[in-house]
């Protein structure tokens, strides 16, 4: 009995100690409940004080900066004033889209689905990547109007408790009528009724099954499915649409289908003119954003951000008031149609935009023709041609060859100069790119390789298409889609860089409403070329400007650059673009001229040494008005290359008589001439010198001429250097001498009748200039052009919107200087294998 009190205490102290380890579960579960329970309630608490309905109607605009970061350039806004809706107005099938695509799970949650964060996070360890997403439409929602726009930790749990307390405070219906009316729908469009009138020009009750569809397809990705910048991925999107409506039950199969089966049929919504100088600049910012930093139009718009951009306000208004001008620019087309042009600035060292136009009467949201593609002509020359030479040891003074060549490997193509400019022989490569001359540019290609003329070109920026990679004709700037304003300006900043390419960008800086940094530039350079090989391309550019095509745009400050000008081959004499890039020191700057749509009634007569240099010059002047005047500096240890030895050609006693044999008349023409390597260029006119044309290049001193007697030509010889280009003293001028008829004495080397841009001299009066030195230019004609510029290849006065081109009137004046403007890489080459309508 004793011994049965005895182990009762024991026992009951084991029955005890079982009972101990549930307790503690039992405790901790209800601490755990109570916390919980808590929580939830801090939560719903702390979720509701943050919901502010009246953001459902405001937004807060971003304020767009100047490169000074004080300068208020404009704030961001909705390209349209955002329109609400209530929902009985929004059909059925829209709505369903939306839930179908962005949250098929909406009316089973409150707020928060955790089947679908499951199934996202099991579909990312699947695929190893992030691609599925498990924002419910309720913390969509909360995010993109409640919640500001800082990327913190907590940015996600606040949108959770934003989400609960918005699914206990309002019905699925309300809160589908919030997110209806907020969504962003790209081009600055907000809300499905804004963007019904904006895409389909009707009011969202209007809208049928696939077009409902496709507004469904947007929030996604605005930007990358918008059906008008990329029609394609915007149908499949839609379609994608179309197959989650079916799958989730909202409709058949067979209307699935025959929603599938219609096009976009978006309109082309009427844009809204403006005349505000910055909207390209504004609208290029927006998709830069998007594009390049990941951050969202509709973040951009109602973030309340401070953007710093590159620009310069003075250099953009320069810009924009030029374009307003139409005297800038060859007459319209006889139908109303523009001749269209775009044009950008920005600094060699950043690649940092300082102004930029996308087009002549620019609209929001139109096209921005500053990053559309274009053919070059030979603004390509110097990165593929001459670069790679540079590179490989040549200097400006190497000797190329400037000959007729057909090149059997690439389909015989055979490369043509200019018409009547005649072909040089051996001429350095600083005077090639002077001239612009295209045989000297393939045979220099080929020379140095086409692969590793395709190599520099990319590391320029620049991607031709893998189906031109073995085309010789890429040499004169062959190419099918061609490149932009901002490539071009990208790929000359690299000389102005010492041989380092920036990227063009607008955006410096991006900072919340409390000035908390969200982006900072962090700016790169790509190195392309060695400083030496950049400054010797430079010191050939700055030729070009000062004695070559490109003289029309100077404008009193250090400049390097290269005009470029892309045949039509549907009319004689017919262009489709025309170019000029240049550069300073510290800024690069790239215009392009053409029409849209290039045909027999839309062509341009200018060339890039016309109009495009003529406004590149008007711009930069006034934008560089308060600008440091700098020279372009030779890098350290740079050697001064040597000149080349120049012999000065000579060339005298020009007759021209007409001889007969065998009854057949012809005009022989003769003249005396001296020196080592000499050749000569013959040239005939009628009238005045301006209008003379090249009839032969030959290193003899005699040429026969077919005889006309109702066209009696005066001739006149000028002879150069075969190896260097350098021209000398023009011969006399002799007319057509017909035995048989008497010939006043005085009029074998009289002077001959000038036209009103001539200056009359005697040709061989003692003080008259040496032809080796350089001439000033001719004043320009009221329509851009030189008057030493003369309709190409035909004699006879030009039309006004064709940049003239053979000779100065002043025939004491070299006839080099007249055809170094026409000579730009175009017009030859009309039996080139190249793309179709490319010739260079």
């Amino acid at each position: 009995m004793d011994k049965n009190k005895a182990t009762q205490p024991a026992r009951r102290k084991k029955r005890r100690a079982r009972r101990k380890p549930w307790l503690i579960v039992f405790l901790m579960t209800g601490l755990f409940l109570t916390l919980s329970i808590a929580g939830c309630s801090a939560m719903y608490i702390a979720g509701n004080q943050m919901i502010d309905e009246k953001k459902l109607d405001l937004m807060e605009t971003s304020t767009v900066y100047a490169a000074d970061g004080k300068t208020v350039i404009a704030k961001l806004t909705p390209s349209e004033n955002r329109e609400k809706v209530s929902f009985d107005k929004i059909p059925k099938h829209v709505v369903d889209a939306f839930v179908a695509t962005e949250d098929s799970r909406f009316y089973e949650h409150n707020g928060i689905d955790p089947i679908g964060i499951a199934r996202a996070i099991f579909k990312d360890i699947v695929t190893g990547s992030k691609a599925e997403g498990a924002s419910t439409i309720t913390q969509q929602l909360a995010r993109n109007v409640f919640l500001s726009k800082d990327k913190t930790f907590m940015r996600k749990t606040k949108e959770m408790m934003i989400a609960m307390n918005l699914e206990r405070k309002h019905s699925k219906d309300e809160i589908l009528e919030m997110y209806l009316n907020v969504i962003y729908a790209g081009k600055g469009v907000f809300g499905v009724q804004t963007a019904s009138k904006y895409y389909f020009g009707k009011d969202v009750s209007q809208l049928t099954l696939d077009e409902g569809a496709l507004l469904a397809a947007l929030p996604k990705a605005p930007n990358s499915y918008s059906p008008i910048d990329h029609p394609e991925a915007a149908l499949k999107r839609r379609n994608l649409v179309l197959g989650l409506m079916q799958k989730n039950g909202y409709i058949t199969e067979q209307q699935m289908k025959e929603a599938q089966q219609k096009p976009l049929g978006v309109i082309k919504t009427e844009k809204k003119k403006t005349d505000v100088a910055y909207q390209a600049y504004l609208d290029y910012l927006v998709e830069e954003a998007e594009n390049d930093l990941g951050i969202s139009g509709e973040e951009l718009y109602q973030g309340g951000y401070k953007i710093i951009t590159y620009m310069d306000k003075d250099a953009q208004k320069a810009m924009f008031d030029e374009y307003q001008k139409e005297e800038n620019f060859p007459r319209d087309a006889s139908d109303g149609k523009k001749v269209q042009s775009a044009m950008v600035i920005m600094e060699t060292k950043t690649g940092g935009i300082t102004a930029m136009v996308g087009g002549r009467d620019y609209a929001p949201k139109g096209t921005n023709r500053a990053k559309l593609r274009f053919q070059p002509g030979s603004t390509l020359k110097p990165l593929i041609d001459y670069t790679p030479a540079l590179e490989k040891g040549w200097t400006p003074n190497s000797t190329v060859r400037d000959d007729r060549v057909t090149y059997k490997k690439y389909g015989g193509w055979t490369p043509r100069n200019f018409p009547g400019e005649g072909y040089a022989g051996g001429i350095t490569m600083e005077r090639a790119l002077v001239d612009s001359r295209n045989a000297a540019a393939v045979w220099t290609l080929n020379e140095v390789g086409l692969d590793n003329g395709v190599s520099y070109l990319k590391k320029f920026g620049i991607k031709p298409e893998p189906t031109e990679e073995n085309n010789l004709s890429l040499a004169l700037g062959g190419m099918e889609k061609g490149t932009s304003p901002i490539q071009m300006a990208q790929a000359y900043a690299t000389f102005a860089n010492n041989g380092n390419r920036p990227t063009g960008h607008v955006i410096k800086e991006i900072r919340s409403k409390d000035d908390a940094i969200i982006m900072k530039e962090n700016v790169e350079t790509t190195p392309v070329v060695k400083p030496k090989s950049a400054y010797y391309m430079t010191e050939m550019l700055q030729s070009v400007v000062n004695s070559g095509t490109g003289r029309a745009a100077a404008f009193g400050y250090p400049l390097a650059g290269k005009t470029g000008t892309q045949q039509y081959d549907g009319v004689s004499g017919a262009n489709r673009f025309a170019w000029f890039v240049g550069y300073t020191p510290d800024y690069v700057g790239a215009v392009y001229m053409g029409f849209d749509t290039t045909d027999k009634n839309h062509y341009l007569k200018t060339t890039g040494g016309g109009y495009p240099a003529k406004l590149f010059s008007r711009v930069m002047e006034k934008a560089m008005k308060d600008k440091e005047r700098k020279d372009f500096e030779r890098p350290e240890g740079l050697a001064q290359d040597p000149a080349p030895q120049v012999t000065a050609p000579t060339a005298s006693d020009l007759a021209a008589v007409v001889k007969e044999e065998n009854g057949n008349k012809f005009v022989k023409i003769t003249w005396s001439g001296g020196g080592n390597n000499i050749k000569y260029r013959l040239y005939q006119f009628l009238g005045s010198p301006s209008e003379k044309q090249l009839i032969a290049d030959t290193s003899s001193t005699s040429f026969t001429a077919p005889f006309d007697p109702n066209q009696l030509y005066t001739y006149v010889v000028v002879p150069y250097n075969a190896d260097t280009g350098e021209e000398g003293g023009m011969s006399n001028m002799a007319n057509t001498a017909i035995p048989d008829t008497p010939v006043p004495k005085d009029t074998q080397d009289q002077k001959q009748p000038t036209d009103s841009n001539s200056q009359q001299q005697n040709p061989t009066d003692s003080n008259q200039q040496n032809s080796n030195q350089q001439q000033p230019p001719t004043a320009p004609n009221p329509d851009g052009t030189q008057p030493d510029q003369q309709n190409q290849g035909t004699t006879g006065t030009g039309d006004a919107n064709q940049q003239q081109g053979t000779t100065q009137a002043n025939p004491e004046q070299q006839p080099d200087k007249g055809r170094k403007n026409k000579t730009d890489g175009q017009g030859n080459g009309r039996n080139q294998q190249a793309p179709t309508g490319v010739n260079p």
